[in-house]
């Protein structure tokens, strides 16, 4: 067995992983760009221009959906966007010429975020992570996991580092669990689980740091997420296939995602450089811009999803 985080990078971005299959991610999942496209552009041309953006990046573009999408609309400026997708695929044989492609953030050029918008959709929450399950003594562990079965069990004692991170960022509701090894007076938490968000924190980070660097405008994160007041006390590792819902199993066959620690990300990106922070709903964010369809504004579906522009 091996732990969550390694086994979880393997299946999406391993050799043969989820990421490279050939129906790409929308062969498996639904995201606002295939719900409301139009829409969606319409929404982003305002926001880019709010922040006088002369280019949008979108890291995480899948096959290039929401770019096909801007790069049929030049928007009401009149003026067409730079457009630039990045993903673990190379370029999508059907991209518009319009658009610029990058296979990986390594290969993206720097010139390419001088004056960007630079848009993380529904990326974070496939940022793997460390996962962590309360013992019976309330130590949190390490989860590891077959990956043909996806059967778990409990590993080592969790580290320093990813202890320090959830006694900032997820710390046990209410309990005198101690971390450290000492003893409790209740075990009221056994079973618990967290989702560690330092690795989500860290790819932020640098996002933020690169483009403040580059020249980039602003930053947009949207995803599944949550607040410390409300975080999942048994986590929310899901497995999508088919677009179905399905226990997670890290065998390369299915999508894994994690709701993101938003406050937490926030937090890196102000320390990277970012000048502040607007958090928010999408439905709020997306009314705001204009948008009056009603799936991308569903507070149940669409419109759940958690927006975090970090201006620069």
């Amino acid at each position: 067995m091996v732990t969550w985080e390694k086994a979880w990078q393997h299946a999406l971005y391993g050799p043969t992983g989820f990421y490279y299959r050939p129906e790409g991610p929308a062969g498996h999942f639904r995201t606002a760009a295939h719900a409301a496209a139009p829409e969606l552009v319409l929404a982003l041309h305002r926001l880019a221009a709010e922040h006088r953006c002369t280019a949008i990046v979108d890291v995480g573009a899948g096959r290039g959906e929401l770019l096909t999408a801007l790069a049929a609309d030049p928007g009401p400026r009149g003026t067409a966007l730079g457009l630039w997708g990045v993903d673990v695929v190379p370029r999508p044989a059907k991209l518009n010429p319009a658009v610029g492609w990058s296979a990986g953030l390594a290969a993206l050029p720097d010139r390419v975020l001088a004056g960007a918008l630079v848009v993380a959709w529904e990326l974070l929450d496939v940022v793997p992570c460390p996962i962590l399950e309360r013992d019976a003594d309330g130590l949190l562990r390490e989860v590891l996991v077959a990956p043909a079965t996806g059967l778990e069990t409990l590993g080592d004692p969790a580290g320093g580092a990813d202890l320090e991170w959830c006694e900032r960022w997820w710390p046990p509701p209410g309990s005198n669990t101690r971390n450290d090894g000492a003893p409790v007076e209740s075990h009221d938490n056994e079973g618990e689980r967290v989702e560690v968000g330092a690795p989500r924190d860290r790819f932020w980070a640098g996002m933020v740091s690169r483009a403040v660097k580059a020249g980039a405008k602003a930053l947009l994160a949207v995803d599944y997420a949550h607040l410390q007041t409300e975080r999942p006390a048994l986590g929310s590792l899901t497995g999508f296939r088919a677009g179905r819902a399905m226990p997670p199993r890290p065998d390369g066959t299915m999508d894994l995602t994690a709701h993101v620690a938003i406050d937490a990300v926030a937090a890196a990106g102000l320390a990277a450089g970012a000048s502040s922070s607007e958090l928010t709903t999408q439905q709020k964010a997306l009314r705001g811009l204009g948008v009056r369809n009603s799936e991308l504004l569903d507070p149940g579906g669409l419109g759940g999803f958690r927006w975090l522009l970090q201006p620069i």
